[in-house]
């Protein structure tokens, strides 16, 4: 009897059935992963490139049942739909990425569940009615934002937009839907596409301390913990390689007696064969195995290994040597001028230190780089390169947001110029992680780790909660210790990544000479950055610099104005024009910017042109600035090589209090002993033209007028 083939839905010129890979026409970047289309979990990991998106995978059990079979056959025309795929008008892609379709999920699960309470059954029994119903169902409803609300019906322009690459049962009706609008204007979005960075700063009095705690802990804590640190993951690798069936089982369905005692054999023999030595402490002049650490590098329950009379005779009949502190940290090294520590670490104290230390790493590469949260998460082992001949170092990884062409040369041509200390940072997480991912998932010694640890990395969320432990754990264990600065709580709340890329901006423009590590200074980082990926626009940390450059100009002229409200003097050749500039510029009172093109043309406008050093203030005109050769085309004045007799400067009574400190320091450097001739002169030079400045400013200042203040009679 022959029986009758059966019928296959056919998506993507593809003829789909159960054992169908639902990731044919997808780049895969993570080797093994292979979902099939009739499996209830569709695991989408591998087709994602970067390493650290939470949500991956496709659970369609929580899809109402009626409509789970053709949300399967869109989903699968979302993923192998590359070529000529439908576009929906405010697409920036070819086709939708990977992240992009299962953001759209949840919306699409919503769509479902409500049609379901509808008592609609199919897409095709869809009409035009049930679809203006879920409109006004979206758009009325409460406690919900624009942008969740646009999230909801973009999802469903899309699944119309498909209509005509799915079969018939699967398809809305025909037609624009709802009249052509796009869902950003159904739900009255209004995009932050081109707007400034609204991110919350870090205020500089948490994040100095914050970044010198977290270099102190890269530099010295590391170090210390480091040697132990490599013992323990390479003894816990070899714990996990061998580990019985019965210590892979489920925990509540083994005995731990049974699980340990067998764990324990099968590692003293993998000691043996690997002509390795056990843990050990010596207290006193006795030498023993350090349980605590082998427990932990050997994968074992501490308390049943003390617990079992089988251990000892199991450690002596091994024969193995014992090596004292493998896992143990007993000496501690200096921050300032005292230890950090003062009692030993055992290797169970040191799974969560090593937590912190990553923590600590993540800080300082994420803040001196630049880089988005998502590319520092992404690093890979090898990521730092050095070039003797320019002098700089170099770390490549995923550039997010960026072209396929550019990203696909940034590892040999355009990669972040970064400092030693973000350097060193990696060297640290390449010597405590057990895969080439810097930021692997899961914890530090788990089984997942160890299994996972190559494709999946932290989250951001999780960096975040880590960040606060942190702060708690170097506040209340390290500074008070080593008389650390504390790190204060910051006004705006906890510290979440994206605050740091916004914060280095600020500190760029605001404390361009502001120590950051060594001798390496903000102007100096800024430098230094902009000659790799981080000065390119795909970065978009020159915006944010812009950006930053635009509020600190437009609040220092607003400071500058209420200080001549006050009665502020001002003298020099500018002395006219500055006054002039500053009431022009009040026409910057209220102005809202929203793209980088606006603020670069606000920056432009000569009524922004004022400038404040250390001495003078520069109301800057390139035409006229002796700072500047002529075939300068330079946008602000040079500061070392201002000249004080110059047409551009002015000088409020702020500048003559900063140079009469000045000239103090100068008298002080006259009456010093042994001073060579020459010096002495052209300190005598300075001094004659700095006092006859300050004279001049006195001399220019308005006479008050008497009757101002008293009664005329």
């Amino acid at each position: 009897m022959t029986r009758a083939a059966v019928a296959l839905d056919v998506v993507a010129g593809i003829g789909i059935g159960p054992g169908t890979e639902v990731l044919l026409n997808r780049t895969l970047h993570v080797e093994g992963v292979r979902s099939r289309f009739g499996d209830p979990v569709w695991d989408l990991s591998g087709a994602i490139k970067d390493r650290h998106s939470a949500r991956q995978a496709v659970h369609w059990g929580r899809f109402p049942a009626p409509f789970r079979h053709a949300c399967k056959l869109y989903l699968f025309a979302l993923l192998n739909l590359v070529d000529d795929a439908p576009r929906l008008d405010s697409a920036r892609s070819l086709h939708p990425h990977v992240k992009t379709i299962l953001g759209e999920l949840v919306p699409l699960r919503r769509f479902t569940t409500w049609l379901s309470d509808a008592g609609v059954t199919s897409f095709d029994q869809v009409s035009t009615e049930h679809l203006d119903d879920y409109l006004h169902y979206v758009t009325d409803a409460t406690g919900e934002s624009a942008g969740t609300k646009r999230c909801a019906l973009q999802a469903i322009k899309r699944l119309h937009l498909y209509r005509e690459e799915l079969p018939a049962q699967c398809r809305l009706p025909a037609g624009p839907l709802w009249g052509g609008a796009s869902a950003r204007g159904l739900a009255h979005y209004e995009s932050s596409w081109g707007k400034p960075n609204t991110t919350p700063r870090i205020h500089p009095d948490v994040m100095e301390p914050l970044l010198s705690g977290a270099i102190a802990v890269t530099h010295t804590i590391a170090a210390d913990l480091l040697p132990a640190a490599r013992n323990l993951l390479a003894m816990r690798h070899l714990a996990h390689q061998i580990a019985p069936a019965i210590r892979r089982a489920p925990t509540r369905t083994v005995s731990v007696f049974e699980t340990t005692k067998a764990q324990l054999e099968c590692m003293l023999a993998a000691l043996d064969r690997n002509d390795a030595a056990l843990p050990g402490i010596r207290t006193g002049e006795v030498t023993s195995v350090d349980l605590m650490g082998l427990a932990v590098g050997g994968w074992m329950h501490h308390t049943e290994l003390k617990r079992m009379k089988e251990t000892p005779v199991m450690l002596a009949a091994s024969g193995l040597p014992i090596d004292v502190n493998l896992l143990r940290i007993n000496t501690f090294n200096h921050i300032g001028t005292k230890p950090w520590r003062d009692e030993p670490v055992d290797a169970r104290e040191l799974v969560g230190l090593l937590r912190h230390v990553t923590v600590a790493c993540f800080l300082v590469i994420a803040y001196l780089s630049g880089v988005r949260t998502g590319e520092a998460l992404n690093l890979r082992r090898g990521c730092i390169s050095r070039d003797p001949t320019l002098e700089l170092t170099f770390m490549s990884g995923l550039q997010l947001k960026a072209d396929d062409g550019r990203r696909q040369r940034s590892p040999a041509t355009i990669p972040w110029v970064v400092t030693d200390e973000t350097a060193h940072a990696v060297t640290v997480l390449e010597q405590i992680t057990v895969s080439d991912l810097l930021f692997p998932a899961f914890s530090v010694c788990s089984q997942q780790r160890f299994l996972f640890g190559a494709t999946r990395t932290r989250t951001p969320g999780s960096i975040n909660t880590d960040i606060t432990r942190f702060i708690d754990w170097f506040n209340q264990e390290v500074a008070p210790v080593v008389d650390h600065p504390l790190i204060p709580a910051d006004p705006y709340g906890s510290i979440q990544v994206p605050r740091l890329r916004r914060t280095l901006a600020w500190h760029i423009v605001r404390r361009p000479g502001g120590t950051i590590a060594g001798a390496t200074q903000y102007g100096h980082l800024h430098t230094q950055m902009i000659h790799g990926y981080a000065g390119g626009a795909d970065s978009g940390f020159p915006d944010d610099i812009t950006f930053e450059r635009f509020l600190h100009r437009a609040e220092t002229i607003h400071d500058d104005a209420q200080r001549l409200e006050a009665g502020e003097h001002v003298s020099g050749p500018a002395a006219e024009e500055y006054r002039a500039r500053i009431a022009r510029a009040r026409t910057f009172a209220g102005l809202t910017v929203t793209t980088t093109g606006q603020v670069n043309a606000a920056l432009s406008n000569p009524a922004l042109q004022i400038h404040h050093g250390a001495v003078l203030t520069c109301v800057f005109r390139r035409a006229t600035a002796a700072c500047l050769p002529p075939s300068d085309s330079s946008d602000e004045p040079s500061w070392t090589r201002c000249r004080l007799g110059c047409v551009n400067a002015a000088r409020t009574d702020r500048d003559a209090v900063n140079l009469r400190e000045h000239v103090g320091a100068l008298q002080q450097d006259m009456a010093a002993p042994g001073l060579p001739e020459p010096l002495r002169q052209r300190i005598q030079t300075r001094l004659i033209e700095h006092l006859k400045t300050l004279a001049d400013h006195e001399s220019s200042r308005p006479t008050p007028n008497p009757d101002q203040d008293g009664d005329n009679e």
